[in-house]
C-alpha cells in the first residue's frame, strides 16, 4: 500500500523474496518471484502460498500490496541503496500498518536490534532449523561450506570474547585470554585484575579493550596511571595493539572548556594530576565515561579510624570517578598490604553494589570470587600447558673492595652526612634539591665509579659557573611526572644540582672526592671482576653466549661499553637507552640478536623488550634500589619462550656502607621469600617469583638508605628486619584471602569451544580453494605465502592487488611492510568470514561424517544484561544422539574443523528430526538458564547450521 499521492520508486517495491499480502482477496499470501514493467508501471510477479481466490502465480501491483510476513519467520535484510549494506539476518516478531506503510519488527540475531523495518526489504528464507526438520539439503550439500561456516563464527566469537585473534604485536597466554573471557562473559566489567608480577597487565588490558571495540562497547575509555606511566601505556597499546588514538592528558592535549571533554574518547592520564582540583572539577563536568582504569590501584588510599574514614587524595578521586563512570578496573599485584580497611575500600570502587557484604568480608570471604581475578606465576603455562615460570638460577658476584674503594666510600659517606643535615636545615626547594643529590650520588657510587667521577665534575663545574639556581617549580614538575622508565636517566642529568653550596665547604669536599675517585678508576676493582670473573668464564665455556647488562645510568653504561671494546672485543657491543628513538633501539637488538654478543641496557632502554628467544644471561652490573625493577629486569629473558635456564648474576660491593645495606636487604628479602616458597617442605619456584613480587612492591629501599645517612648499619638493620616483617604479613594475608579467587586454571574452558591460529589458517586453506584463490608459492620456510586473487574478492579489496604476499606469524609480518598479517582484523580475512557467514555460501543443512552421533547442530547463545544491552556469545556445537546423550564443543569437533569435510549419506527419519530439534532447543535452554544470573539475562538463540551425521 502506497501513500495518497505518492508516486512508487524502486525502494517501495518489495524484494525478490517478500511475502506480500493482496489487499482485494486478504485471505491471500505469496511471495514476490520477479518485478517486471517499468518505473512508472511497474509489475510484480507472485507465487501465492495461500490463495482462494488467486490463481497460483499473478502479476499484481504495487499498490494492493502490503506486508505477508507472520511471526516467527525467518528473514534477511537486503538494503536497495549502493553502498549500503543489509542488516542481516532475523526473526519476524510483529507486523503493522502505520501512516499508510507496511512495517515489519524484526529481531536481528547478531546485532541485537529489534527495528521496525519497510516489509519490501525484506527476504523470507528458510531457516536452519526449518531445513533440518525437513531434511532439505542446500544445493551444494557440501560438508566442507557447513565447516567453513561453522569455523567463521566460532573465530568470530572466540576473537569477540578474548582478543585473541586480533592484530597484535603479541601471542596471547591461555591465563590472559581465560581473563578476558572471564570479564566479558561476567555481564559486566568491574573486577580487580591481581595477577602477579609480570604476567602481563597491559596485554591483558589491551586485549580486553580489543574484545570491547570488537563488540562496538565501550566507547569512552579513561585510563589513570601513576606519575611517569602515561607515554609508557601510550606507547604499548599503539605498539602492541594498534590503539594509537588514546591521548595523554596534559601532553597531547589540554581542557580549558569542560565541552571539549566530549572531543576525546580514549584518554591516559596520570592519577596526580587528575586528583588536582582544577583538573578534578573540569573531568567531573564532562561526560561521562563507560570505563575507568586505575593501574597501581594500592596507591589508592582509605584508612579507617574508628567510625571515621581519612581519603586521600588519590582515593578521593576514584571514588567521585565511581559515580561518573559505567564501569571500573583496578589493576594491582598487592591490593591488600596488610591493612584490611584499605583493601576493602579498593573492594567498594569496584563493586560498591556489594558495600553491606564487603564489611562482613571475614564471614564470607568466597565473595572475592565475583570480584578478583588473579593468576599466579606458578600455574600459568603455556598454549601445550607447560609451566612457563621455571628454570631460574640467581647467583652473587662480591667484588673484592680495594684500598682506593674504601678511602673514596669514607670520603662519600662524610658527604653525604654533611648533606644530610643541611636537609634539615633548608625548606622548601632547596631542602628537596640537597635530599636529592645526596640520594642520587648514592646510588651512582654504587653503580659504577665512571658515574658517581662525572657527576662530581658536573657538580664541581656547576658550582664555579656561579649561576642562578635552577631549582624551580618546572624541574621538580620534570622529576614528578616524569616517565618511570626513565628516572634513572634523568636522576644523572639533573644531580648536578643547584648552583649554590649546600653547605660551607661543599667545594672542596668535591675536589677530594674527585681526585679520589680518579684513583679508584684506575685500580677498579668491580670492573675488573665483572670481565675476568665473569665475561671470560662464561665465553670460555661458550664463545657464542650473549650476555645482557642492566644499568640505571647511561654514564655507566658508556664506561662498560668501553671497556668490554677494549679488552674483550671490538663492535660486539650494543647499547639501548632512553635517549634512542624506537627505530635506533630496534636495530640495535637486531644486531646483538644476530651477531652481537654483548647488549647493555638501562631501565628506559629496557622496557618491553623480549629477548628469551636469542639471551639466557643477565647481568645486574648496579642492583635497583628499588627490588620491583629487579623482577622487571629479569622479566626481559624470564618468560614465554625461553628455553634454557636463565641466569642472573648481581654485582655488588658489601664492603662500602651503601653496598653493605643494599646486600643486607636483598639477602634478607630472598631468605624470607624462600621460607614462604616452601610448601610441605617442598620448594616451588614459581611461588618464589611469586612472593618477591608481592614483597619487593610494599619495601622502600630508599626510605631505608636515606635514614642510614648517618652511617648507623645497627640501626638500619633494625629497620629493614621491620620492613621485611610488615611486607611478609601483609603478604601472608593476602595469600591467605587469595585462596578464595580463582585464576587461570587449564580445564577452565572446558564447555567453550576453543578455536586458535590453527583454526585461522585452516579456514582461510577452505575458503581460499572454496573461492579460487589460487597459492602460487611460499617461502620463509613455509612462513610467507604468495597468493592471487580472483576478481570476485579482488573488487571488493580497495588498494590490494591481484598478487599479494600474506603471512599468519604476526611476530614475522609486524617487521615487513610488504607482507600482510592474516589476522581477524585483515581485510582479506573479513571478506572470507563475511562470505563463509552469508547464507548464499550455503552449509546450512549439509550431510557429513567423522564425528560421533547421530546430528551436529551449531548455534550461538547470547546474553544481555538487565538493561538489555549485550553481554555475552557462546558459540555451541552439539552433537546429537537419538537415545538423547549430547556432546557439547567436544574435543573431537575443534580437531574435526581443522581439516577439510566430506559428506555422507544417510536416510532421513522425520520422526527422528524432529526428536534431534527438540534435544538441542532443551540442551541449549539448559545452557541459557545456567549462566544466566543477576547481571546476565537471556537474549536469544540461533541456530547457525545443522548436518546429519553419517
Amino acid at each position: 500500500m502506497m501513500p495518497n499521492g505518492a508516486s512508487v520508486t524502486r525502494s517501495m517495491l518489495p524484494c525478490v523474496g517478500a511475502w506480500v499480502r493482496d489487499l482485494t482477496a486478504p485471505d491471500s499470501v505469496g511471495e514476490v518471484r520477479a518485478i517486471r514493467g517499468t518505473d512508472a508501471e511497474p509489475i510484480i510477479d507472485v507465487h501465492w502460498r495461500r490463495h482462494s481466490a488467486k490463481r497460483e502465480q499473478s502479476a499484481e501491483h504495487p499498490e494492493n500490496l502490503v506486508a505477508g510476513f507472520m511471526r516467527g519467520m525467518h528473514v534477511e535484510h537486503v538494503s536497495v541503496f549502493l553502498g549500503r549494506s543489509g542488516l542481516g539476518y532475523g526473526e519476524v516478531v510483529s507486523v503493522r500498518e502505520l501512516g499508510g506503510h507496511s512495517q515489519v519488527l524484526v529481531d536481528f540475531w547478531e546485532s541485537g536490534q529489534r527495528l521496525w523495518l519497510p516489509y519490501q526489504h525484506l527476504r523470507m528464507m528458510r531457516g536452519v532449523e526449518q531445513r533440518f526438520k525437513q531434511g532439505r539439503l542446500d544445493k551444494h550439500g557440501d560438508a566442507e561450506r557447513f565447516r567453513l561456516r561453522c569455523l567463521a563464527h566460532a573465530l568470530e566469537i572466540w576473537n569477540e570474547n578474548t582478543g585473541a585473534l586480533s592484530h597484535f604485536d603479541i601471542d596471547p597466554l591461555p591465563h590472559q585470554i581465560h581473563l578476558v573471557h572471564r570479564i566479558l562473559s561476567s555481564g559486566h566489567l568491574n573486577w580487580m585484575i591481581a595477577d602477579d608480577v609480570g604476567l602481563g597487565k597491559t596485554i591483558e588490558v589491551g586485549m580486553l579493550l580489543s574484545a570491547l571495540r570488537q563488540r562496538n562497547q565501550c566507547r569512552r575509555i579513561l585510563l589513570i596511571t601513576p606519575p611517569g606511566l602515561t607515554v609508557q601505556w601510550q606507547e604499548e597499546l599503539a605498539q602492541k595493539f594498534q590503539m594509537d588514538d588514546f591521548e595523554v592528558y596534559g601532553r597531547d592535549f589540554e581542557i580549558t572548556n569542560v565541552r571539549r571533554w566530549k572531543m576525546h574518547d580514549h584518554v591516559i592520564a596520570s592519577i596526580d594530576r587528575l586528583k588536582q582540583e582544577e583538573h578534578l572539577q573540569q573531568l567531573l563536568q564532562g561526560e561521562r565515561w563507560d570505563l575507568v582504569v586505575f593501574d597501581e590501584a594500592h596507591r589508592l588510599s582509605r584508612r579507617q579510624y574508628g567510625m571515621k574514614l581519612d581519603y586521600s587524595q588519590r582515593y578521593a578521586l576514584a571514588a567521585k570517578l565511581r559515580h561518573h563512570c559505567e564501569h571500573m578496573l583496578l589493576l594491582t599485584a598487592t591490593p591488600h598490604q596488610g591493612m584490611s580497611d584499605k583493601f576493602t575500600a579498593l573492594l567498594e570502587l569496584v563493586r560498591p553494589d556489594l558495600r553491606d557484604q564487603l564489611h562482613l568480608l571475614d564471614l564470607q570471604p568466597q565473595i572475592l570470587g565475583d570480584i578478583i581475578i588473579r593468576n599466579r606465576k606458578d600455574h600459568v603455562t603455556d598454549v601445550e600447558g607447560n609451566l612457563i615460570f621455571k628454570g631460574k638460577q640467581t647467583h652473587a658476584i662480591p667484588v673484592p673492595v680495594s684500598e682506593e674503594a674504601k678511602a673514596f666510600d669514607e670520603e662519600l659517606q662524610d658527604y653525604l652526612q654533611r648533606g644530610d643535615q643541611a636537609v634539615s636545615r633548608a625548606s622548601g626547594k632547596r631542602r628537596y634539591a640537597i635530599g636529592f643529590v645526596m640520594n642520587v650520588y648514592r646510588k651512582l657510587a654504587a653503580s659504577s665509579a665512571a658515574a658517581i667521577h662525572q657527576a662530581l665534575i658536573r657538580r664541581r663545574d656547576r658550582l664555579k659557573r656561579e649561576f642562578t639556581d635552577s631549582w624551580d617549580d618546572s624541574t621538580l614538575t620534570t622529576l614528578m611526572e616524569t616517565d618511570a622508565r626513565y628516572e634513572g636517566e634523568n636522576e644523572e642529568s639533573l644531580a648536578e644540582g643547584a648552583a649554590k653550596e649546600f653547605f660551607d665547604g661543599e667545594l672542596i669536599l668535591i675536589d677530594e672526592m674527585i681526585a679520589k675517585a680518579e684513583l679508584l678508576l684506575d685500580h677498579d676493582a668491580k670492573l675488573q671482576a665483572f670481565i675476568e670473573n665473569m665475561v671470560a668464564l662464561i665465553h670460555d665455556h661458550d664463545s657464542t653466549e650473549k650476555i645482557l647488562i642492566f644499568t640505571e645510568y647511561r654514564s655507566t653504561q658508556s664506561y662498560l661499553q668501553k671497556a668490554l671494546e677494549q679488552q674483550v672485543c671490538v663492535g660486539c657491543v650494543e647499547l639501548i637507552h632512553g635517549g634512542q628513538h624506537h627505530v635506533e633501539r630496534r636495530a640495535a637488538i637486531q644486531r646483538f640478536e644476530d651477531a652481537g654478543r654483548f647488549l647493555i641496557s638501562t631501565e628506559a632502554g629496557g622496557e618491553g623488550i623480549n629477548l628469551q628467544r636469542h639471551c639466557h644471561i643477565l647481568v645486574n652490573y648496579d642492583l635497583p634500589w628499588n627490588p620491583m625493577r629487579l623482577v622487571q629486569r629479569i622479566g626481559r629473558l624470564y618468560r614465554y619462550g625461553q628455553q634454557k635456564p636463565v641466569l642472573v648474576f648481581n654485582m655488588h660491593a658489601p664492603e662500602t656502607l651503601d653496598g653493605k645495606i643494599v646486600e643486607m636487604l636483598y639477602t634478607r628479602l630472598e631468605q624470607v621469600v624462600q621460607d614462604m616458597a616452601t610448601v610441605s617442605s617442598e620448594f616451588r619456584a614459581g611461588l618464589e617469583d611469586e612472593v618477591f613480587g608481592q614483597m619487593a612492591e610494599l619495601i622502600d629501599v630508599e626510605a631505608i638508605l636515606q635514614s642510614a645517612g648517618s652511617g648507623k648499619v645497627t640501626r638500619t638493620e633494625k629497620e629493614i628486619e621491620e620492613a621485611i616483617r610488615k611486607a611478609r604479613s601483609a603478604t601472608e594475608i593476602q595469600q591467605d584471602l587469595f585462596q578464595y579467587v580463582r585464576g587461570y586454571e587449564s580445564d577452565d574452558a572446558k564447555g567453550e569451544l576453543r578455536v586458535g591460529a590453527d583454526h585461522l589458517r585452516a579456514f582461510a586453506d577452505g575458503m581460499f580453494n572454496a573461492l579460487g584463490v589460487k597459492e602460487i608459492r611460499t617461502t620463509h620456510n613455509g612462513l610467507v605465502r604468495e597468493i592471487e586473487l580472483p576478481e570476485s574478492l579482488q573488487h571488493e579489496l580497495p588498494g590490494w592487488r591481484s598478487k599479494v604476499r600474506v603471512t599468519f606469524d604476526r611476530a614475522w609480518g609486524v617487521s615487513r611492510n610488504d607482507v600482510s598479517v592474516l589476522d581477524l582484523e585483515s581485510p582479506l580475512i573479513r571478506l572470507l568470514l563475511e562470505r563463509a557467514k552469508d547464507h548464499r555460501f550455503s552449509g546450512l543443512f549439509a550431510q557429513v561424517v567423522g564425528l560421533p552421533g547421530d546430528a551436529v547442530v551449531a548455534n550461538i547463545l547470547r546474553w544481555q544484561n538487565t538493561r538489555g544491552y549485550r553481554m555475552r556469545q557462546e558459540f555451541g556445537a552439539l552433537q546429537l544422539f537419538s537415545d538423547g546423550r549430547h556432546h557439547r564443543n567436544s574435543e573431537d569437533f575443534s580437531r574435526w574443523l581443522l581439516v577439510p569435510a566430506t559428506g555422507g549419506g544417510r536416510p532421513y527419519d522425520k520422526a527422528q528430526a524432529e526428536s534431534l530439534v527438540k534435544l538441542a532447543t532443551d540442551v541449549s535452554d539448559k545452557r541459557l538458564q545456567v549462566v544466566s544470573d543477576g547481571e546476565l539475562q537471556p537474549e536469544n538463540r540461533q541456530w547457525l547450521a545443522a548436518g546429519w551425521l553419517g
